[in-house]
């Protein structure tokens, strides 16, 4: 049995060398960010990367959830083509895998040199 495809791609080629076209946008994006969401649950609540970037996921699917083609989808997120979007998913996706080894919101070891910040550079 073949399945549904809910919003099928109307482009041929994406004009990016290197970049295929998918076939299933829908499909892809939805599980890149229910992905993405159940990941997030392993940063701490409070952690301003999780409270963003689950705002923004959850945007997104909303978004991919009310469109009514591939099209009027990359039109309300100014995309170029889909096949951007779907690369940017997976990237957000590997990067919420890192950050729990990372663990970007503990304290730091030691703290930073006073002129770290300091612009411009003397």
């Amino acid at each position: 049995m073949s399945k549904t495809v809910r919003l099928p791609n109307p482009r041929l080629i994406t004009g990016i060398v290197g970049r295929d076209i998918v076939k299933d946008p829908y499909y892809s994006l939805n599980k890149l960010y229910n992905a993405t969401l159940e990941e997030l649950k392993n940063l701490p609540a409070s952690y301003p990367y999780r409270i963003e970037t689950e705002r923004l996921t959850k945007e997104r699917m909303s978004l991919l959830e009310n469109a009514k083609s591939v099209l009027e989808f990359e039109k309300s997120l100014n995309a170029r083509c889909i096949e951007n979007v779907i690369q940017e998913a997976k990237s957000e996706l590997l990067l919420v895998r890192k950050l729990p080894d990372w663990a970007p919101w503990e304290p730091l070891v030691e703290e930073a040199p006073e002129e770290q910040w300091k612009w411009p550079i003397s």
